[in-house]
């Protein structure tokens, strides 16, 4: 089926591989960007990765430049939480500014292409090391999706995963038992350590079963001919959806679906062609922070406390009041 006509309220000149609806122009930006997320890509990015979690420290202020080349200073991550609720004042100008961002942030790396071997490197030149001719207008509209796909749902994916494990003290147990006998005592482990975690990995794809950060079902238009589905039939034109928070709560696929429980059998990134693009880095962001700060940190939250969702194009988590502190071994 063909994405709805939805899909170019936001779009631009440019299409990204999320807006573009063209069958063949997707599988065309799907077959290079398919290299940019391989398992290999991600592996060879390990020590890159590594190093900016270990050098996490103060506020997330970066560099905008505007269309006609004024340099300004822009918080990132609000910026871009508050430019998924489109094209409402005020935060019409935080879309503004989150789009700046890119803007500054891709010309900054065209002037460096010999930079390194980083995911914008990708976007260069194919496996084989032939370019793949991306207008700069084309770079611009991969890089605004790419870095909201890979911030915003990461972000609310950390947070309610961590929020989910603290709160059952069982799976905390549980989980330490894994993460300590296979990871070293201080520092980050390694992701082919991480991979072979059976209980890491079933936390992690429970949460976004439970709370996941994105539940906007994808829209798409039935053919020509029209097409039976869930036993009922539809005719051709019809704009069909499943909201993903409605699926995952549905009791004939889940028993006790409001509950937390990493033991159940779930696979939030779907199979084969249809499958989440950026899958590999998403697991491997997620098992590496994860198992660190479940290893080297305590957390108190309130019994009381219910971490409230906001509801934006994405289902953002609100504010988490808690006591943090170093772990003793």
């Amino acid at each position: 089926m063909l994405k709805d006509a939805w899909y170019d309220g936001g779009a631009r000149p440019y299409r990204h591989i999320a807006d573009v609806r063209v069958k063949a122009e997707h599988q065309a930006k799907r077959k290079a960007l398919a290299y940019v997320f391989a398992q290999k890509t991600i592996a060879n990015l390990e020590p890159v990765i590594v190093d900016a979690i270990l050098r996490l420290r103060g506020n997330d202020t970066v560099d905008a430049e505007t269309l006609d080349g004024r340099i300004y200073k822009a918080p990132f991550i609000q910026s871009l939480l508050d430019a998924t609720v489109i094209n409402i004042h005020p935060f019409r100008k935080a879309g503004v500014d989150y789009e700046n961002i890119i803007y500054y942030n891709t010309n900054a790396r065209l002037r460096i292409p010999a930079a390194g071997d980083d995911i914008f490197s990708k976007l260069l030149k194919d496996n084989k090391g032939l370019d793949l001719n991306f207008t700069t207008g084309d770079l611009l509209a991969e890089c605004l999706v790419l870095m909201n796909a890979r911030t915003e749902t990461t972000i609310a994916a950390f947070t309610n995963t961590l929020y989910l494990i603290y709160k059952h003290p069982k799976v905390l147990y549980r989980l330490r038992i894994e993460l300590d006998a296979a990871c070293p005592a201080e520092g980050i482990a390694l992701y082919k350590t991480l991979a072979q975690l059976p209980y890491l990995k079933a936390c992690v794809e429970e949460s976004l079963r439970v709370r996941p950060p994105s539940s906007f079902g994808l829209l798409r238009v039935v053919p020509k001919g029209g097409r039976m589905i869930a036993s009922k039939w539809i005719d051709e034109g019809v704009t069909v959806s499943v909201p993903t928070y409605s699926l995952l709560r549905d009791e004939v696929a889940f028993d006790e679906p409001e509950r937390y429980i990493p033991e159940r059998y779930y696979l939030p990134f779907s199979l084969r062609p249809r499958a989440y693009i950026g899958r590999n880095i998403a697991y491997y962001k997620q098992l590496l922070v994860i198992s660190t700060i479940v290893r080297l940190f305590d957390f108190e939250i309130p019994k009381e406390f219910e971490l409230q969702i906001i509801e934006r194009f994405n289902l953002n988590p609100g504010e988490i009041n808690l006591i943090y502190y170093r772990r003793r071994f």
